[in-house]
C-alpha cells in the first residue's frame, strides 16, 4: 500500500508540473552519497579518499549537471595525487560530456604540462581562454606555457 501511495504522489507531482505550463519547475532527485563524501574529503584534503568516492560517483547516474563538475573535481584530485594518466583521461571525459566546460580544459592543461605534453597543454589553455576570456585562472595558465624559460635561454648563451 505504501509503495502505491508513493507512485500516486510522484504521478500527482508530475501532473502538477505539466499543468503549470509557463512556470519554471524544479524537480530535485536524491542526493548522491558518494558525491557528497567525495566533496567533503576533497575539502578536508583527504585526496585518496576523495578519489575513491569521485570514482564511485561518476559511475552512478548523476545526470549531466552534476556529472561534469564531478568529473572535473575527480580530475583535479587525480592530478593532485599524481595519478596523471588517469587525470588526463577523466578530464578528457569531462570535455567529451561538455566541450564548453572551460575548467576541464584548464585542469587537463595542468595535467598535460605535468606529463611534459606542452603543445597539447597550450592548446587546452587557449581553448579555456577562448571559452572564458575573463578568467584569470585560464589566462595565467596560458601565460605559464607561453613564457620563455630564462634558465634555458641563459644555458643556451653559454
Amino acid at each position: 500500500m505504501l509503495h502505491f501511495a508513493k507512485k500516486v504522489a510522484v504521478v500527482a507531482g508530475v501532473m502538477l508540473a505539466v499543468s503549470t505550463a509557463g512556470q519554471a519547475q524544479v524537480i530535485y532527485g536524491h542526493e548522491n552519497t558518494n558525491l557528497k563524501r567525495a566533496t567533503s574529503a576533497m575539502m578536508a584534503g583527504e585526496l585518496e579518499v576523495a578519489s575513491k568516492y569521485f570514482r564511485r560517483a561518476v559511475k552512478s547516474n548523476l545526470g549531466a549537471k552534476r556529472l561534469i563538475p564531478a568529473l572535473n573535481n575527480y580530475c583535479a584530485v587525480e592530478y593532485a595525487i599524481e595519478n596523471l594518466e588517469n587525470a588526463e583521461k577523466v578530464c578528457s571525459q569531462a570535455i567529451a560530456e561538455d566541450r564548453r566546460y572551460w575548467r576541464a580544459y584548464v585542469n587537463r592543461g595542468n595535467v598535460r604540462t605535468a606529463l611534459g605534453k606542452l603543445d597539447e597543454a597550450r592548446a587546452d589553455y587557449e581553448r579555456a581562454v577562448k571559452l572564458k576570456p575573463n578568467s584569470l585562472i585560464a589566462q595565467e595558465a596560458l601565460a605559464s606555457v607561453q613564457k620563455p624559460n630564462p634558465s634555458l635561454l641563459a644555458g643556451a648563451n653559454q
